[in-house]
């Protein structure tokens, strides 16, 4: 059964219009809500569930992605990468994911954010090249030269991060951590989760912090790094220092 998805885009061509982030964290809800089979799952063992990414419906444009883990990965400029998504008009209905297997063996978390990471340039990039494929093969990773910073890997980035760590699961943890750590609250909530209880750093014991961000990186299955991210994005936890461990 396909992988189906949709957001704002372009009729004629299939690109998205310029999302919010919280329209990215919704994309990132629909596909993982078809991926996971308990709904309240805070770990998503993305390598187990690739099987099941092999045919996807973004927008109303279907496509096959062709997985490959076992090979070193260079991006169009030549260069090594964790992970890169191509399309090729010789095969118009399929794009290629090649992720950096011997680079990423043993690096679970590593490996984990790749293939979400890829998987954002799937659903929001395939669907244009299958509606417009390109006249020479396109990849990911690699930003136009006149832009400093490529939206497509902010998007992917932004899809990455919701789908490993979504902002209303992280609410609840966050909250039930903070209960167990004696962590209070701030006065003002969180102004990008609606309704949630945000932390401000500076008043909190930094050895509690430090416990509570690797408890949930843990139960993520993600590093305590990405984890302290999600919380700075999500504006959960306002501090102006790194309270991750790494």
């Amino acid at each position: 059964m396909a992988i189906r998805a949709a957001y704002r885009h372009c009729r004629t061509t299939a690109a998205p219009a310029r999302l919010t982030a919280a329209e990215i964290w919704s994309v990132a809800r629909a596909i993982r809500g078809q991926l996971v089979i308990e709904g309240l799952e805070r770990k998503l063992e993305l390598e187990s569930v690739v099987p099941r990414i092999l045919e996807l419906e973004i927008n109303e444009v279907a496509f096959e992605v062709d997985w490959d883990f076992e090979h070193e990965v260079l991006n169009a400029a030549g260069e090594p990468v964790m992970g890169v998504t191509e399309y090729d008009k010789a095969s118009p209905d399929c794009v290629l994911v090649s992720v950096n297997g011997p680079t990423l063996s043993g690096m679970e978390t590593l490996l984990r954010s790749t293939i979400a990471h890829e998987l954002g340039h799937v659903v929001f990039d395939a669907p244009g090249w299958i509606r417009v494929p390109p006249t020479a093969p396109a990849y990911s990773g690699v930003p136009p030269p006149d832009q400093s910073q490529d939206r497509r890997e902010v998007r992917a980035n932004e899809f990455m991060g919701a789908l490993l760590v979504p902002p209303m699961l992280l609410r609840v943890d966050l909250q039930r951590q903070a209960k167990r750590q004696h962590l209070p609250a701030s006065d003002c909530p969180s102004t990008v989760v609606p309704g949630a209880v945000a932390y401000d750093g500076s008043r909190l014991d930094h050895d509690a912090v430090e416990e509570a961000i690797f408890e949930l990186a843990e139960r993520y299955g993600v590093s305590t790094r990405f984890l302290q991210v999600r919380l700075d994005r999500y504006d959960l936890l306002r501090t102006g220092r790194d309270w991750s461990l790494h």
